[in-house]
């Protein structure tokens, strides 16, 4: 690969934003955005919103919001769409982990939410291991992250995280491109 891959920064973009770079991780993004192809982005439009707005929006978006959470960041919610934790998504990512001899790390967030899963194909990345990745995206991410794509845009997020969705979007093809030609 000729670039070092931006799946760890990814991975930490879909964290919840407790760290106070907000400034670097817009441009950041932007800089991918704009590496992705995505040319109309001004590199200043997604610095307009504040550290707090920007939480509120996380949280709007992937934990809790009235009525539902607008685009819940796990697999599970999408895989056989029954909008339920804990089943066939989780139990697929960890399957994965467990190919490459990982355990999951008890945190705050299930092994199949986006942070998690991105984190992992980094890992994957660095170790070469594209035969796992190409199943892990093919068999797996590409199964659900395009509906959770499609909700996180159909909640009118702020640009921040629009962006963020679209370019990890690219990215995950791109890296799916070149995986499956190796």
């Amino acid at each position: 690969m000729p670039y070092p891959h931006p799946f760890y920064f990814l991975s930490t973009a879909f964290s919840y934003p407790e760290h106070d770079n907000l400034k670097q991780m817009s441009a950041a993004v932007s800089a991918l955005a704009w590496d992705m192809g995505m040319r109309d982005i001004e590199p200043e439009a997604l610095n307009k919103n504040a550290h707090d707005e920007l939480q509120a929006e996380y949280v709007r978006l992937f934990i809790n919001a009235p009525g539902n959470v607008a685009a819940p960041p796990y697999a599970s919610i999408y895989i056989q769409n029954r909008g339920i934790l804990f089943q066939q998504g989780h139990g697929q990512a960890v399957a994965f982990y467990h190919k490459a001899g990982l355990e999951p790390v008890e945190s705050g967030e299930c092994g199949d939410h986006i942070s998690h899963e991105l984190a992992f194909i980094g890992q994957l990345l660095d170790e070469q291991n594209e035969p796992l990745l190409h199943d892990f995206l093919s068999k797996h991410v590409f199964k659900w992250y395009p509906f959770f794509l499609q909700r996180l845009l159909d909640s009118q997020p702020c640009l921040f995280y629009k962006i963020l969705g679209q370019v990890t979007d690219l990215c995950l093809k791109q890296i799916n491109k070149e995986v499956a030609h190796e």
